[in-house]
């Protein structure tokens, strides 16, 4: 039966192989590119001198930032890719459904049971697999971005850590679930791609910033004080004399509020920020990544019952 389900995944897998092999073509030698420039230009050193004060290494971030800005922009698209793996290692069982094939396996001495644990097993153990090698190409490309911006700036928050092996199994586990209901792998795969997406904005931009309890602190004066270093900021509001002069929500940081005050005012101010520390990271990681793969297990679970018992 393994080798059967091998035979009838082998198609999607090669493909989810090229699809890995493209990338790290792309990653590899820009990665070492990156590296070389972090280290010759000397952004390594000066950050190292100081941590917590990246405006005093302005000229150079500048000029790596801008050098390589349009390939940053470029890999935050990649976070699309473990929905495409993810969906595509689902079309073997949803094709099996819509052309009936299955009914041949069931006729003989193998039972639905050990048949679905072969057909849905072998995908979320390629999806597993997958997503490993995505984090690793990932975590190394981007580690002189994660040097400079932090981990929790959105194009390294999404491409590191464990929330990519969520990703891959949300997006496997919506497209059988949808396939063992429709039995059409076309429409199914399409729908599953787009409601991962969907899903994503919505944990990106309505859920992330409260997975962990935020940290809400109070400074003054306009110079961001250290503890802000590579923070997600939430949402920050400056008074003057009680009065609000200043207010910013939903991330950008200050620069991106609306400022009733003149430059000297500012320094005077007394700041209100909701934030998520960097120190916040892996508890975040963690938490989203088992959001993902819990709703995962549901729909998989879900997927094996409704072939199980209604399918004929």
């Amino acid at each position: 039966m393994t080798w059967v389900s091998w035979r009838l995944q082998r198609t999607e897998t090669l493909i989810v192989v090229a699809i890995l092999a493209l990338l790290a073509a792309l990653l590899i030698p820009t990665g070492i590119q990156m590296a070389n420039a972090y280290h010759q230009d000397g952004i390594a050193a000066c950050l190292s001198m100081n941590p917590s004060k990246p405006v005093l290494c302005g000229n150079e971030l500048g000029d790596f930032q801008q050098r390589f800005q349009s390939l940053t922009t470029l890999a935050n698209w990649f976070t699309l890719i473990p929905g495409l793996i993810g969906v595509l290692l689902a079309a073997p069982f949803i094709m099996d459904l819509e052309n009936g094939t299955y009914r041949l396996a069931w006729t003989q001495s193998i039972t639905r049971g050990r048949w679905l644990l072969g057909k849905l097993g072998l995908p979320v153990a390629a999806a597993v697999l997958a997503a490993g090698t995505l984090i690793l190409l990932f975590t190394w490309w981007r580690a002189p971005n994660v040097h400079i911006n932090g981990h929790l700036d959105t194009g390294n928050y999404d491409t590191t850590g464990t929330v990519v092996i969520g990703y891959t199994l949300f997006a496997l586990a919506l497209a059988l679930a949808l396939g063992a209901i429709w039995r059409r792998a076309a429409a199914s795969l399409t729908v599953a791609f787009i409601g991962y997406f969907a899903v994503r904005i919505l944990v990106d931009y309505a859920l992330r910033d409260h997975l962990v309890a935020p940290l809400k602190a109070t400074y003054k004066g306009a110079q961001q004080p250290s503890f802000l270093y590579n923070a997600h900021v939430i949402s920050s509001d400056a008074t003057l004399n009680g009065k609000q002069i200043m207010s910013m929500h939903g991330g950008g940081g200050f620069l991106g509020g609306h400022v009733q005050a003149a430059a000297p005012e500012i320094s005077k101010a007394v700041f209100h920020v909701v934030y998520q520390p960097e120190s916040h990271f892996w508890p975040l990681q963690l938490t989203e990544t088992g959001l993902f793969a819990g709703a995962s297990a549901i729909l998989i679970l879900f997927a094996a019952w409704w072939t199980k018992e209604r399918t004929a």
